[in-house]
């Protein structure tokens, strides 16, 4: 059984507009009192010429429509469809907030997704089959979220129910004892990957899968600081053992090529994951000296060598220390030639100025934010497993909005799905997840968490391939005050949007308003505006033509 409503909606590039679904009868009053639209057919109108990077000049006068979708707190909007709008002439007069839509197009976004972990492998394996069609379809579908990227991780993870890896003889170096079949994986995680796969290849698309490695084998580890133990938790510094970096790097190889003998290849890596924690649970401390030197003297000849068309991550850590990682490595005269850009979290807060930091300074660098979740502790009093923390989709929208406009590739969270408990997991490091399970019922239940809509607010509609487009809002305030914990959201931050041009022409626009007042404003797009209203903790999307009617691109 799932809860939070089964959603009829698919993705807006599936159907064409008349085929939506139609509105809920019982919801049409308060849509109309939540959304203020002036519709007025426009006049001739001329824009200035732009650069030559492509421009919109008017020839002549039209109205155009906007499709428009809504979640909302209070209310029983999850993604919901709402009445049609239109955009009018821009000139009319308005004393607000003001999103001003370019055709100036940034990084090409690569997907949204979440991770394919063991924890998550066991969940779905202990699902009923009805279960199993529903999550595959909910965040796979045609009608759901529409994920094509994902992430897994290299060796056992926290995520995991117990630590593993692929080649457990000591002083294996030329890794003959390798288990080519990664029969461990088999197990649970292979088959969740598989089903996603098969999901998505039904609809002529493929999963984009991002590899991180937690810790290498114990005994490629430096256990100095620990005599007598050989464990992958915790790690010294450094990490590896003298000698074992080559290794290391071909244990990359082999497992790459293990999943692709599993039908499964490989998109990218990251080189490790957290690189600068010493955590509980598997690790391996490197410095950004450390791992420039290991990509750019073995990580990456190796691949290049072996697989050369994986893409290359660095340190996929937190956005505190970002800047300075991707400053030493794409500066780095090996690590650079080898490095295809730079993946982050979002533990640490906001940092989308040191994001910005990077895209101006390093722009041949890649930017993907690879993960984000909410740690159960962080639930406020009186959430329940059923209905989630409002909040936390709140968290997630603000972010990807960030992380977008600072120019990120795509967005990652972080478990698919997880227990009741927020597991399994071997170190008791229990978190939230979009999707849990309550499997102390019976029969089970499967409960959706505001994170799941907020982040289809954007992956159902900003499809593989989009173009980001430079997106201002004036007339609002942004928070300026201390670094605040991951996932923060208030009024403070006002008004906040981004927007893409989609391959099939099509502007997708989400905006986002965490306080606890409607925000009115106006959104302008080349000759054309819209008055719009965002109810209190609550985000849009809008969907409308990339080419003015009556205009053409020079």
């Amino acid at each position: 059984m799932f809860s939070a409503g089964r959603m009829e909606l698919v993705q807006a590039s599936d159907r064409s507009e008349e085929d939506q679904p139609a509105l809920r009868p019982g919801l049409l009053l308060g849509i109309v009192a939540a959304i203020s639209v002036a519709v007025v057919v426009a006049g001739a109108a001329a824009i200035a010429g732009r650069s030559k990077k492509g421009s919109l000049q008017a020839v002549q006068s039209a109205t155009m429509d906007i499709a428009m979708w809504q979640s909302a707190y209070g209310t029983d909007d999850r993604l919901t469809r709402q009445p049609q709008l239109q955009f009018q002439k821009a000139d009319f007069p308005f004393d607000g907030p003001v999103v001003s839509i370019s055709d100036t197009s940034a990084q090409v976004i690569k997907g949204f997704g979440g991770a394919f972990t063991e924890a998550a492998g066991l969940v779905f394996k202990n699902l009923t089959d009805s279960q199993r069609e529903q999550f595959l379809e909910d965040y796979f579908g045609p009608s759901g979220n529409g994920y094509t990227l994902g992430r897994t991780h290299i060796n056992s993870c926290d995520f995991s129910v117990g630590s593993y890896a692929f080649d457990n003889v000591e002083n294996d170096m030329d890794l003959k004892h390798f288990d080519d079949g990664v029969t461990r994986d088999t197990k649970a995680l292979i088959p969740l990957i598989h089903a996603a796969q098969a999901k998505l290849r039904q609809q002529g698309k493929s999963l984009s899968l991002l590899a991180s490695p937690w810790s290498p084998p114990a005994w490629m580890k430096d256990q100095s600081w620990n005599v007598g133990a050989s464990t992958m938790d915790h790690s010294g510094s450094p990490c590896l053992k003298l000698g074992m970096a080559p290794v290391w790097a071909k244990y990359f190889s082999k497992w790459i090529e293990a999943y692709k003998a599993h039908d499964i290849p490989i998109w990218a890596i990251t080189v490790q994951n957290e690189p600068e924690n010493n955590a509980t649970w598997e690790a391996c401390l490197m410095t950004p000296s450390e791992e420039a030197d290991f990509v750019g003297n073995h990580l990456g000849p190796e691949l290049k060598a072996s697989h050369p068309d994986i893409d290359i991550f660095v340190f996929d850590h937190n956005k505190d220390h970002v800047y300075e990682w991707a400053k030493t490595i794409f500066e780095h005269p090996q690590a650079s030639k080898y490095a295809t850009g730079v993946a982050y979290h979002w533990y640490s807060g906001d940092g989308f100025e040191s994001l910005k930091k990077i895209q101006a300074e390093f722009p041949q660098a890649t930017q993907l934010a690879s993960e984000a979740t909410w740690e159960a502790y962080r639930w406020k009093k009186g959430t329940t497993l059923a209905t989630g923390d409002w909040s936390f989709g709140e968290g997630y929208a603000h972010d990807i909005i960030g992380d977008l406009n600072a120019g990120s590739i795509g967005w990652i969270d972080w478990n698919l799905i997880l227990n009741e408990i927020g597991g399994p997991n071997h170190v008791d490091n229990v978190c939230d997840a979009a999707m849990q399970v309550n499997f102390s019922l019976h029969p089970s239940e499967v409960f959706r968490h505001p994170q799941y809509y907020y982040i289809g607010h954007f992956s159902r509609f900003i499809l593989p391939g989009s173009k980001h487009l430079v997106t201002a809002v004036k007339g609002s305030h942004e928070y300026k005050g201390d670094v605040r914990p991951y996932g923060k959201c208030t009024e403070d931050d006002g008004l906040q949007a981004t927007a893409a041009k989609r391959p099939d022409g099509k502007v997708a626009v989400v905006a986002l308003n965490c306080g606890d007042k409607p925000q009115d404003f106006k959104m302008t797009y080349g000759s054309l505006a819209v008055k719009l209203s965002l109810p209190a903790h609550g985000v849009q999307t809008y969907l409308f033509e990339g080419n003015v009617p009556g205009q053409v691109v020079i």
